[in-house]
């Protein structure tokens, strides 16, 4: 094990032992802050804003936070390496706290979603979405649980490189906001139903405006 992760396992406090890793894929920085590719990591905020504790940089550039989410030792974390190079923070994440891929729960932006539409998967391939990409590839297997908030396809004439850096409309931000709500709730509920019963839950509500 590296040097760096044996520092850091006693700063953290060996006591602490997660059941899940939470990732939400995004960029770092305040020029990102807002885009539609970020938000894997307001879910990861909205998550952390319900308990104590304070996010910390890890030395594996990443942000995490420790705590407990109905009733279970989480750890969430946003990768600080950019979106396309998301794998190697996850990797050294599950090292570090002794985690199989198994535990994961990914939380990341679709553009062949519906927008504002939540959908669970437990297994599958990138869908074209290069953080997620890199976490397969650095991990060697696509069966990892995802969460996937629709951002929808661009406009026409729009780059879709451009249009996932961009922010949200006035119009939508309600919808974004409210999606970014259902996707933290999708994650508790992946914390505490099983698997096939959660995605029945969220994958059959179509659209922006279902129930809270």
């Amino acid at each position: 094990m590296k040097r760096w992760m044996r520092r850091w396992r006693r700063r953290s406090g060996p006591s602490f032992r997660p059941a899940r890793l939470i990732v939400g894929l995004g960029n770092p920085g305040a020029d990102y802050l807002g885009t539609r590719h970020n938000l894997g990591f307001l879910v990861c905020d909205r998550l952390a804003a319900q308990g104590p504790a304070h996010w910390r940089a890890a030395r594996y550039r990443a942000e995490i936070w420790t705590g407990q989410i109905e009733d279970l030792p989480v750890c969430l974390l946003k990768p600080q390496t950019f979106v396309n190079d998301s794998g190697s923070a996850v990797q050294a994440a599950l090292r570090t706290f002794g985690l199989e891929p198994s535990t994961l729960i990914l939380v990341h932006d679709d553009l062949d979603l519906d927008f504002a539409r939540i959908r669970i998967r437990p297994a599958g391939g990138s869908g074209g979405h290069n953080g997620l990409r890199s976490i397969i590839r650095t991990l060697g297997t696509d069966q990892l649980v995802r969460v996937k908030i629709g951002l929808g396809r661009p406009p026409a004439g729009v780059d879709p490189a451009d249009f996932v850096l961009s922010r949200f409309a006035p119009a939508e931000r309600d919808d974004a906001n409210q999606a970014v709500g259902h996707a933290a709730a999708a994650v508790r509920a992946l914390l505490t139903t099983d698997l096939d019963s959660t995605m029945q839950q969220f994958n059959r509500l179509n659209g922006a405006h279902r129930p809270a």
